[in-house]
């Protein structure tokens, strides 16, 4: 699984991304404060 890495001062966070689905990443002042991870599913077809 890929994965985004935020860097600040104190320590690198990473961030698995879902195979399906969005991460939002709230910034301030030009720094990551918050990320949000929605994973989605996607129905089989038939």
């Amino acid at each position: 699984m890929d994965k985004v890495y935020i860097d600040n001062s104190k320590k690198t966070e990473a961030v698995e991304l879902p195979k399906f689905g969005e991460v939002k990443l709230i910034v301030k002042d030009g720094k990551v404060v918050k990320y949000d991870t929605i994973t989605s599913h996607v129905l089989p077809k038939n």
